[in-house]
């Protein structure tokens, strides 16, 4: 996060405000006890290992970071910035967070849930099956990545996961209903 960045204000139903914005560098709506409404993209970048089985990419948050340092998160994500897509925002972000450079199409569209009052969450899905190529991540964010299988994902997240992550099991439910829907695994439960 910029204290420089101007976030994008949402109306209740999702639809952006045109003009309207939120400063970074007065931390979230929720703890200013603001009535505004930021949104987030996550992504969750995952792959067909070579037994078959479907990880998904974890990074872990610098130690100097000034929120949840050296917790892991999803794959990539961050605040939709004042007139960005939602798809500019993840693009934006996987490449800022883990340096990788992947175009709106390559995102598959999960699901939109509000986490709370002040803040909508659009969730997408990018298969890094059979891709090549290092992440890097040079901002000072994420310090390392790491592939977990799914069958472990709820036992990870609850050992190493960020606060609001830990407490999320509904967007692992959904990310694994969507994997089944998609054909990926037969039982999305984790």
């Amino acid at each position: 996060m910029h204290n420089d960045e101007k976030w994008q204000v949402f109306a209740p139903n999702g639809e952006p405000i045109a003009g309207d914005w939120w400063s970074a560098a007065l931390d979230n709506p929720e703890v200013a006890g603001s009535d505004a409404i930021v949104g987030v993209t996550v992504v969750f970048v995952y792959r067909i290992n070579a037994d078959g089985e479907l990880e998904l990419l974890w990074q872990r948050r610098s130690d100097k970071v000034s929120r949840y340092p050296g917790d892991y998160d999803a794959s990539a994500g961050g605040h939709i910035n004042l007139g960005e897509t939602l798809t500019e925002a993840a693009v934006r972000e996987m490449h800022e967070e883990i340096g990788v450079v992947v175009r709106a199409d390559d995102l598959q569209f999960v699901t939109v849930r509000g986490l709370n009052k002040n803040r909508f969450a659009w969730i997408y899905a990018v298969d890094w099956t059979g891709r090549m190529g290092e992440f890097e991540f040079d901002d000072g964010e994420v310090s390392e990545v790491r592939w977990v299988p799914w069958r472990e994902t709820e036992d990870f997240a609850q050992k190493y996961a960020k606060a609001p992550l830990k407490k999320d099991m509904l967007t692992f439910k959904m990310l694994g209903e969507w994997f089944r829907q998609q054909g990926i695994i037969e039982n999305g439960d984790l």
